[in-house]
């Protein structure tokens, strides 16, 4: 098979692929991430991010879905998570690649942005117009820790995504 010069952009996937479905299972796993007073981290929404940063949207956006179906897998409403990633990754794309430049403050940032999106459109759709109903004190007892909590994965993410990118990049990358 001949790759020709997309060699390293292949590497590349393939490694972002395997440590998202990693990711996942431990995402997705009981007891593998400690909740800390009642609050779980949800590991591949800064994954995600990270990946979307330094891939372009299209990319990005395949990648966000891939988690997504993945977390869609084990959670109770079927393609929220697919859709919602998928719109952050190619958001977060495209915001490194016109707007904004590519640094761990920026990811920190692109991350509580993604975090507090994830957050509210699940409290609007799942909660509200589920029928379950959202009070305001689950947004401080439970999404606000957790959201939180998810946000100190971001540094976690992405140095190695950053060093998997550079160590795979392409010569018109």
């Amino acid at each position: 098979m001949h790759y020709g010069n997309n060699k390293q952009k292949y590497i590349r996937f393939g490694l972002y692929a395997l440590i998202i479905i990693v990711v996942a299972l431990v995402q997705n796993s009981p007891y593998v991430l400690p909740e800390i007073f009642g609050a779980r981290a949800l590991v591949l929404l800064p994954l995600v991010v990270s990946i979307a940063m330094f891939e372009r949207e299209i990319a990005a956006a395949i990648f966000g879905a891939i988690a997504g179906i993945l977390w869609d897998i084990c959670s109770v409403r079927d393609g929220f998570n697919s859709i919602v990633l998928l719109l952050i990754c190619a958001v977060c794309s495209l915001l490194i690649i016109r707007l904004m430049r590519n640094n761990i403050l920026t990811a920190m940032v692109l991350g509580a942005g993604a975090i507090v999106c994830y957050n509210a459109l699940y409290i609007i759709i799942n909660l509200i117009f589920g029928g379950a109903g959202a009070s305001i004190a689950q947004i401080f007892t439970f999404y606000l820790p957790t959201g939180i909590y998810t946000l100190s994965f971001v540094p976690v993410f992405y140095f190695p995504i950053l060093w998997i990118y550079n160590s795979h990049k392409t010569a018109d990358e």
